[in-house]
């Protein structure tokens, strides 16, 4: 530059630097910044795309809870095996009820009408996709019963094998088919009552008005509770339950049926589904719900601490009774019937390699053959 001395030149020369250094470091900066909004925006859709799929996975959930639970009508086949081959083999001639309830916890239980899937009862919870799995212990641990089942659009299969633990063989397969149910199938109840093993207590002392007046319905004492019935907000049915002379509650009011006491322990019923099928189990005087669940065909009480439970088993017609005890104790399995206690002993009878055994049984368990 013309004019110019050496320093002027250099002077100029660092001011055109700087203003370079300006202009890269804010396009710099600018460049950073849109970098950093973009990945923001990215980071803020990723976030929205996770919590949608959540959303949408916990709805798929959902559905595929409502999908399960519910109703369903169909037809069961049985086979029977001895050592690994199959004994006897039948298919049921008439349609069968299932009611799908899902507890608390989030597992699922099959509730079959008119008769049952036996003594057990798994409790089922998901294993993959509308496939769900369980199984339990029965006769001790001596026997296993798992059921599987699935369902796909609106049809429904099970599978229930019994298992015989120390062998790991296959006693009994059932596999049941069908479909959604979309009207109301209702059954009539099979239980015994215990009317036959104690005295009539319908003419005995109720609740005085004061408490009476609480309820809807109420019964009179026995072993010193009395029944009474509520419709509870939202229901339209009575549930039973019931209080001491107090008039303080018990036993809850969650039954759809109850029967009098008698040497502390009564019957219970709880109906299920559209058409309110009833299925029951026992309870004691001092509040604890003796059967841990109310699922049995039939259920009577045999007096002096004894009741029996009775379940339908796929090889066998008409039902099989397991006598239990207040504390739910099994002392015998499988018998074809038993009668009321009276002075320690009850009349009981089962079937042994197609032979009927009558006699009587004591508290202990211990059999007497015996015709008389």
């Amino acid at each position: 530059m013309p004019g110019e001395t050496g320093v002027d030149i250099m002077r100029y020369l660092a001011r055109i630097t700087a203003v370079s250094i300006t202009v890269i470091s804010f396009v710099a900066v600018s460049l950073l910044q849109t970098k950093v909004t973009h990945g923001a925006k990215l980071q803020s859709i990723t976030k929205l795309a996770e919590s949608a799929n959540l959303t949408q996975d916990g709805a798929s959930r959902g559905i595929g809870r409502e999908a399960f639970i519910g109703e369903w009508r169909v037809k069961c086949a049985e086979k029977t095996y001895r050592n690994g081959t199959v004994l006897n083999s039948s298919e049921d001639s008439d349609e069968s009820l299932i009611v799908v309830e899902s507890d608390k916890d989030g597992s699922y239980r099959l509730y079959k009408f008119p008769n049952g899937f036996g003594e057990a009862f798994p409790r089922l919870r998901k294993a993959a996709s509308n496939q769900y799995t369980g199984q339990d212990t029965v006769n001790g641990i001596a026997t296993v019963v798992r059921q599987e089942v699935g369902i796909q659009n609106e049809k429904i299969a099970i599978k229930q094998t019994t298992i015989d633990a120390p062998t790991n063989k296959t006693e009994i397969d059932m596999s049941c088919e069908g479909s959604r149910v979309q009207t109301t199938l209702r059954f009539p109840a099979e239980m015994s009552e215990n009317a036959h093993c104690q005295t009539d207590p319908t003419n005995g002392p109720r609740p005085e008005t004061k408490i009476a007046s609480q309820y809807k319905a109420v019964l009179p004492y026995s072993d010193g509770l009395a029944a009474v019935a509520l419709v509870p907000a939202g229901d339209s049915s009575l549930k039973w339950g019931f209080i001491d002379k107090s008039g303080k509650v018990v036993i809850p009011l969650i039954y759809d049926v109850v029967t009098y006491f008698h040497d502390g322990l009564a019957v219970v019923g709880k109906a299920y589904g559209r058409g309110r099928n009833l299925k029951w189990g026992v309870i004691e005087t001092l509040g604890p719900q003796v059967t841990p669940n109310v699922h049995y065909d039939a259920a009577k009480i045999l007096g002096e601490g004894f009741a029996a439970v009775g379940y339908a088993r796929p090889d066998r017609k008409g039902l099989k009774w397991n006598l239990i005890n207040r504390e739910n104790t099994t002392i015998r399995y499988g018998f074809d019937d038993f009668g009321c206690f009276v002075n320690g002993r009850a009349r009981a009878s089962y079937t042994e390699g197609g032979v009927v055994r009558r006699g009587f049984i004591n508290k202990v368990g211990d059999f007497v053959a015996s015709e008389k």
